[in-house]
């Protein structure tokens, strides 16, 4: 069916060969990243994944970045980014170093980068990749999915997302098994920016946990609620976000993405357990994010706070011109509060505007 090569061996883009590989007719080659020598040579010697923890397919051909020739990518019709994000510029470069021109690059990868004009909101890695791939065709792969589950079978839901919808219905019909269920999406921009803000709204939700298991209780109703205030203001912020990308095309018919897989759903995931999970239960236990970064996590990457690091000159900047109603985006001043000027996370829940 198609000639399927991903970019990266880490855990979710391992578990996503497995999925690919299910699909009788499909060859799937997974290419490590400089860092993932390790993982290679494991794979090739047992065909067990040391950090996903699972024994990867024998029909999987597993390689090392020195392996890598032009040919491989250029007899590609697909190409997966799944590095994380530092590892983006060089999946960029090996695509741009073989001039290949698959039928879509699909991106697992999520992340926001601070625009060029600091008083505009940031750019998805979309916007940001596009240029760089000359215009190749994206596709954004979004929804609440944990690499290990998906890699023993667990039934999964995700979206596809591209302008192109016809095209994301011909990638899903290459993915799509049993147990991982693909919808289609027209609005990709809404789908990569959700990907990256449900790491920084999970942050606070997980301040609340933290908070009330602090406080010796398991309290679900102020957890609850901040829940549903972080899929609010995710909508607001995703919004602001694609009304200035220069890859959006739904601008006359917003589709509130965030109360779907991409946002809603991959939110609660995330919430469940993780390094923006932990972050945000330490400044719920009242830990200043300073203290937090150069103790208990330091030298760990963050997503969400990464992201709300990128949000912060261009939130502000809407805020000042009118541009974003700060009146209705409490959590995510708290959240940037913390980040900014090393706040103590203290939600105030009478400050939330009523519906």
């Amino acid at each position: 069916m198609a000639n399927i090569v991903i970019l990266g061996a880490g855990v979710m883009a391992s578990a996503l060969a497995m999925v690919a590989a299910d699909q009788s007719g499909n060859t799937v080659t997974l290419v490590g990243s400089p860092l993932d020598d390790d993982i290679i040579e494991s794979i090739n010697a047992t065909r067990f994944h040391p950090t996903l923890k699972v024994d990867i397919p024998e029909s999987i051909q597993a390689i090392k970045e020195s392996a890598l020739n032009n040919n491989t990518l250029l007899d590609a019709t697909i190409v997966v980014i799944g590095v994380s994000s530092p590892g983006v510029p060089w999946a960029v470069l090996q695509l741009q170093q073989s001039k290949a021109s698959p039928q879509c690059v699909a991106l697992v990868t999520k992340g926001l980068a601070a625009a060029k004009d600091p008083l505009l909101p940031p750019v998805t890695y979309a916007d940001a990749l596009f240029e760089s791939l000359n215009g190749l065709p994206l596709l954004g792969i979004g929804g609440p999915c944990i690499a290990r589950e998906l890699a023993f079978g667990l039934p999964t839901l995700v979206t596809f997302a591209a302008t192109d919808l016809q095209l994301a219905k011909e990638i899903r019909n290459v993915f799509q098994t049993d147990y991982y269920r693909v919808a289609v999406h027209p609005d990709f921009v809404s789908l990569e920016a959700c990907a990256a803000l449900k790491n920084f709204y999970c942050i606070g939700v997980a301040a609340m946990l933290g908070r009330w298991k602090l406080e010796g209780q398991s309290a679900k109703n102020p957890v609850a609620g901040l829940f549903n205030q972080a899929v609010l203001e995710m909508n607001l912020v995703c919004r602001w976000i694609c009304q200035a990308s220069s890859q959006n095309t739904q601008h006359s018919e917003w589709n509130d993405i965030a109360f779907d897989l991409p946002g809603m759903g991959d939110l609660h995931v995330t919430v469940g357990g993780g390094r923006n999970s932990k972050l945000g239960t330490l400044l719920g236990q009242g830990t200043k994010l300073s203290d937090i970064v150069e103790g208990p996590m330091k030298g760990v990457t963050v997503e969400g706070l990464d992201t709300g690091r990128q949000l912060l000159a261009g939130f502000n900047a809407a805020v000042a011109s009118g541009a974003l109603n700060a009146n209705s985006l409490p959590l995510t001043q708290c959240i940037l509060n913390s980040i900014q000027h090393d706040q103590l996370f203290d939600f105030d829940f009478s400050k939330l505007p009523a519906q």
